[in-house]
């Protein structure tokens, strides 16, 4: 079944590359060829039309910069809603467009010209990618990885590989002066929702060592925990290690699997706050635990502008974790297994667990 399904994914991609090279032809075409001066740049649009909330962490190290050092620049971004919420409380840009397929007509329409610099600094370049960038007919274009293509004429050099550099280096094409290599992520305010937390945490009846952060869920369905998976790590982990204190990250859509969960384990040392689904609550679980094990998602993310350690589960893939790899001091890793071959799908619960009892090992010696 697993080879029959790579198989499809393999004819899949072979069509999305031959759409490409079709589009390339109309498409991938600049509308005037001239020098690109970063002070003459007053305008950028930002492409974030996937939506992801990992990127919308990295991408806010962009606008800050550009707020900091060449606060005359407008910034517009291209997204959806989970993007937008997490922008406006931690980098807010000058202005937003919703994208929607029904509306893509009237959303060229109405900014067609409009923009001196369009970014896209994905590793990647889809068919309707490049459709849609060069509609929008940008005096220049800034890109990442994407030398072969005619419409980008601004680039980020390769060894920005983690998308946290390729921001910061994308916003240092557009600043004179040095930009400070330490710069953090920025993130939302989430103070009230901490004191709430260890509120909560000072109340429990156990006795503990170490907090805990644990997510289970990641934009994928091959990088969430299936219930059962899941149940089967709680358990096992509590097995092992008895004075380790989970909290469960409340996760948007997730609390009827949260709640089975913590009801089919009953352990107290289990905890599933009563809070609803937050950006802000993710960060107070974070910041308070000692560390959080998650799936490579958003939470990794968090952590990393937050400068705390994760045990993050990556796909082997070396490529994609040096992009999203973990940033807090002391981070560890898990490696799924290799695929048996380039299309095959690899779920996220396949680790060794002994891997698993070193990474926490090593954070906690690091921790003392």
């Amino acid at each position: 079944m697993r080879k029959i399904k790579a198989g499809w994914r393999l004819i899949r991609n072979k069509v999305k590359a031959l759409k490409l090279d079709i589009y390339r032809v109309v498409y991938d075409k600049r509308v005037q060829e001239i020098d690109f001066e970063s002070s003459k740049i007053k305008s950028v649009l930002l492409l974030r039309w996937d939506n992801k909330l990992g990127d919308a962490i990295m991408c806010g190290g962009f606008i800050k910069v550009l707020r900091q050092y060449r606060p005359d620049i407008h910034i517009t971004v291209l997204t959806g809603a989970t993007t937008k919420l997490w922008l406006e409380k931690a980098a807010p840009a000058d202005d937003y467009i919703f994208y929607s397929k029904a509306q893509r007509k009237q959303i060229i329409a109405n900014n067609i010209g409009k923009f001196d610099l369009f970014v896209d600094l994905g590793t990647n370049c889809s068919h309707k990618d490049l459709c849609l960038s060069s509609q929008f007919k940008a005096k220049h274009y800034l890109g990442f990885n994407k030398q072969q293509y005619h419409l980008f004429d601004v680039e980020v050099a390769p060894q920005y590989l983690h998308f946290k550099d390729r921001y910061i280096a994308a916003a240092q094409q557009l600043v004179s002066q040095p930009i400070d290599d330490q710069c953090q992520l920025p993130i939302a305010e989430f103070s009230l929702q901490r004191v709430a937390l260890q509120q909560l945490i000072n109340q429990s009846q156990q006795k503990f060592k170490h907090v805990v952060g644990i997510n289970f869920f990641g934009s994928s369905k091959y990088r969430r925990f299936s219930f059962e998976h899941a149940k089967t790590l709680i358990c096992k982990w509590r097995q092992q290690f008895p004075d380790d204190l989970l909290i469960i990250i409340p996760t948007p859509g997730e609390d009827k699997f949260i709640a089975r969960l913590v009801a089919s384990i009953k352990d107290d040392m289990v905890l599933s706050p009563d809070f609803s689904a937050s950006f802000e609550v993710s960060l107070a679980i974070i910041d308070i635990a000692d560390f959080t094990f998650t799936p490579d998602t958003a939470v990794v993310h968090m952590a990393s502008a937050l400068n705390k350690p994760v045990i993050g589960v990556y796909r082997h893939n070396m490529q994609n974790y040096e992009e999203w790899k973990p940033l807090g001091k002391y981070s560890q890793r898990l490696l799924n297994r290799k695929p048996f071959s380039d299309n095959d799908c690899v779920h996220v619960n396949e680790f060794d667990w002994l891997d698993l009892v070193l990474a926490r090992a090593t954070i906690l010696k690091a921790l003392v």
